[in-house]
């Protein structure tokens, strides 16, 4: 059995697994959804084996903010995580602090505080592929986890918070020899539907979680606040726009790269077409004159080089960018049907 196909047969083997977070967490990405305008990431630490198949999260911090003269701009994909070298530095520091102080926690991924479904990016999917390695290679077998929070989906009355890892069919791509070519991303019914995969998640409450919650003050009396329209459903709609917009400007770079590599994979092959039916003509007048001539068919191998297949990395993590912001945004706009729905109910028209 080849290594590939070693890997292949781990990846297929691998366990599934539930994520349990601390109520504490699931506050605090509430809270600094709620602080932040841009997006915010973090790392997040726990541990696992305590449980059959539970990953606990249990410490969370965000990743700090060095330059406040860009603290609007949402567009910085590859620059606001994981592989800025001081953010790296950033989460070691916490880590240590974590050990210093006795809890045995590890890093298991970061979490992404984002409005209207922009979280997906070449720098988060290396990171995790990074981390993943590095679970592996300490003998781990959890996958890396990252969680998603949108904020201004809790506003509306729910938690919306996620938490996804790499697909087993991504593994089985990336772990394979050609990876992500063409044929390799149909063997492995890899697509930018799922690339990434949804993982259970269990929120864990104790006494003092529940000490904070009723704290905050509930006003039940504004019942028609339930179906306010607020002027912040709009900027969250506005800004997923822009986001789309710049998710599909980057699809289309990639598409153009693809269009690029087709075209010139096209003229190579029209030349080696021209080329062959030229040998067979020679060969067809050589045999005319002398029917017992020696011809020769050459391989094209020798004289031409066809281009390297295309990857279709960065076109899945374009494309996937885009399917998921189009998704959030239709939640989104079901959700102010709804309450648009409920005013035109409530109006004495």
């Amino acid at each position: 059995m080849s290594a590939s196909q070693e890997a292949t047969k781990e990846v297929e083997a691998s366990p599934s697994y539930t994520v349990k977070i601390n109520a504490s967490i699931a506050l605090k990405l509430a809270s600094i959804g709620e602080s932040s305008n841009s997006i915010t990431t973090g790392p997040i630490f726990g541990f696992d084996g305590v449980e059959d198949n539970i990953i606990s999260v249990t410490h969370t911090i965000a990743f700090p903010t060095f330059n406040s003269s860009n603290s609007n701009n949402n567009n910085s994909a590859d620059d606001f995580f994981n592989l800025r070298s001081s953010n790296s530095r950033f989460q070691q520091d916490y880590l240590n602090k974590l050990e210093t102080a006795g809890y045995t926690a590890h890093l298991l991924g970061w979490f992404i505080c984002s409005t209207g479904g922009k979280y997906i990016s070449q720098s988060v999917v290396e990171s995790l592929l990074q981390l993943q390695d590095t679970l592996r290679n300490n003998k781990r077998e959890i996958p890396s986890l990252l969680m998603v929070y949108d904020p201004s989906k809790s506003r509306d009355g729910f938690l919306s918070l996620k938490c996804f890892k790499l697909s087993d069919a991504f593994l089985r791509t990336v772990k394979s020899e050609n990876k992500f070519v063409a044929k390799n991303l149909i063997e492995n019914k890899l697509s930018y539907k799922n690339l990434l995969e949804e993982m259970p998640v269990i929120i864990k409450s104790n006494h003092l979680t529940n000490l904070k919650i009723q704290e905050f003050d509930l006003d039940y009396s504004r019942d028609s606040d339930t179906l306010l329209i607020a002027p912040s459903s709009y900027e969250n709609i506005k800004a997923s726009t822009d986001q789309l917009y710049d998710a599909i400007n980057h699809f289309n770079h990639n598409l153009g790269n693809l269009n690029y590599f087709q075209r010139n994979l096209a003229r190579d092959i029209s030349k080696i077409n021209k080329w062959e039916s030229k040998i067979q003509q020679e060969n067809e007048e050589k045999l005319k004159a002398d029917p017992r001539a020696k011809v020769e068919n050459p391989d094209w191998r020798k004289e031409f080089k066809l281009p390297p297949p295309s990857s279709k990395y960065e076109y899945l993590i374009a494309s996937s960018a885009v399917n998921n912001i189009c998704n959030s945004l239709e939640v989104t706009e079901n959700i102010e049907y709804v309450k648009a729905t409920g005013v035109e109910s409530s109006l004495p028209l």
